[in-house]
């Protein structure tokens, strides 16, 4: 049997799946457009002083859903070039671009936009600089990088500093970490923030510097959110997935090699501190969720490429079919 035979009969995604899901969640993404779902954009009193001006600057729902599309189908191919990149899945597959998309586009919490939408840019960035410093404990510039990009990222949405600690048990893990990695890392952050108070400065108002760190300490812990059930099926149902996918790569650790098993091990403990924070702020839990849209895309990804049999397939399809049932859902609500 020829060899591209056999990878097409192992590609659980084909192209035909593959053209069939992207239509279908533009099509979400259009249906949202028409009903106005999240426009227009609500300030609450957590949001970063940026992300207030972004909103009052963003009349039109138009360019609001558009932004919003653009950035997500950024965020996904983003996602999928870094997985290319690194080998975290041994075989070459779309699926993290599809269940990225998958994931943002069948959730209308998440419509047109929020104030982690850019800040997902920054995190797949840091997660990159991460992994490529790898063993290599004087990569300064790498440390400064994932610093000063999740830095970036809290300028319109201050919690994002909250991973930073995470990817510093990433370097101690993959052996990159030493006192001037770490030193590196806070002058990356301090950077951006020196830039942020050298310009509230200049305009006699110290408000945009001080009142994100504010928020920041804000915790409001609590284990019952206010949504209803369909959106808690959802956010279960992605979580049953990514557990599913992290015991089977914790069970069958051998079967990558050291240095993609410890990458996957650092995405496990990203999707289990950003469930920490979904729980730990109240307030935006909605943007830690999607946050961890980020690893639990690769995890579920890897699982649904390296298991193959009918029951697998069946999951993966009937996945799918379930995320846009839901949203069908959603939306018959809104009608």
């Amino acid at each position: 049997m020829r060899r591209d035979t056999i990878r097409r009969r192992n590609n659980i995604c084909g192209p035909v799946l593959f053209t069939s899901t992207l239509l279908a969640c533009i099509l979400c993404w259009a249906v949202g457009y028409y009903f106005a779902v999240g426009f227009p954009l609500t300030i609450n009193s957590s949001d970063t002083p940026l992300w207030k001006v972004v909103c009052q600057s963003l009349t039109s729902k138009e360019s609001a859903y558009l932004i919003g599309f653009i950035l997500t189908i950024g965020g996904a191919f983003l996602l999928h070039r870094a997985n290319y990149a690194l080998g975290l899945i041994r075989e070459k597959t779309l699926l993290p671009f599809l269940f990225y998309l998958l994931y943002v586009s069948t959730n209308l919490g998440f419509f047109p936009l929020k104030s982690n939408s850019l800040a997902v840019f920054c995190l797949i960035l840091a997660i990159y600089e991460l992994f490529t410093s790898y063993h290599n404990p004087e990569s300064k510039s790498k440390a400064f990088n994932i610093a000063f990009v999740l830095g970036i990222g809290s300028l319109l949405w201050i919690q994002i500093l909250w991973y930073l600690p995470l990817f510093w048990w990433g370097m101690y893990q993959l052996r990159s970490i030493s006192g001037k990695t770490i030193l590196s890392s806070f002058i990356g952050v301090i950077s951006v923030y020196w830039f942020l108070l050298g310009w509230s400065v200049w305009q006699q108002n110290i408000t945009p510097f001080v009142e994100p760190f504010g928020e920041l300490l804000d915790i409001k812990f609590s284990l019952v959110k206010n949504a209803g059930w369909i959106e808690w099926t959802g956010i279960g149902y992605a979580a049953l997935l990514t557990a599913i996918a992290s015991f089977n790569i914790l069970t069958h650790e051998y079967d990558d090699n050291l240095r993609t098993r410890q990458f996957l091990s650092f995405l496990i403990a990203l999707s289990v501190w950003s469930a920490f924070l979904f729980f730990l702020y109240d307030h935006t839990s909605e943007e830690f969720m999607g946050m961890a849209c980020v690893p639990s895309a690769i995890l579920v990804s890897h699982y649904f490429t390296v298991n193959k049999g009918k029951v697998v397939n069946w999951i993966f399809y009937g996945s799918i079919l379930f995320y846009f049932t839901l949203i069908s859902i959603q939306l018959w609500q809104n009608l």
